[in-house]
């Protein structure tokens, strides 16, 4: 990787920052069961609101919050440019394909240099927001 935004577009169209959202969510749904209070009985009046507790948590949690900030930005981003750029980047850094430049020029019937112009472009959009919004790249 050239750098962190390279690795984060790549993520991001891997479908890495999805999954990582996933199983942060879950990690924070998990409660473990360990009743130190045996024997004795329970509060009468205590509330208890499962879901309030859930959403308070993905709410407060950092590491949920920069994913989300990170994947929104770059859908904002991304449906902004045009289709062409879009299938340029898309074909670029999803890593499940492993497409080369030039076999990204011939399914766009472009060049690869205006290919890669096109592939920079976002890249340097995307680096200049993420930097505003102060996400580190």
């Amino acid at each position: 990787m050239a750098d962190k935004t390279d690795e984060l577009l790549t993520n991001y169209y891997s479908g890495v920052i999805d999954s990582l959202i996933y199983l942060r969510r879950m990690e924070l749904q998990w409660q473990p069961h360990d009743d130190d209070n045996i024997g004795a009985s329970r509060a009468i009046n205590k509330i208890s609101r499962p879901f309030d507790d859930l959403v308070i948590k993905y709410e407060s949690d950092q590491v949920l919050h920069e994913l989300r900030n990170q994947r929104d930005t770059i859908k904002r981003i991304e449906a902004s440019w045009d289709d062409t750029t879009r299938d340029i980047v898309r074909m670029h850094y999803d890593r499940r394909d492993r497409l080369t430049w030039l076999l990204i020029s011939l399914r766009m019937k472009l060049s690869e240099r205006t290919c890669r112009s096109y592939q920079k472009a976002f890249k340097d959009s995307v680096s200049e927001a993420l930097t505003g919004l102060n996400i580190a790249v």
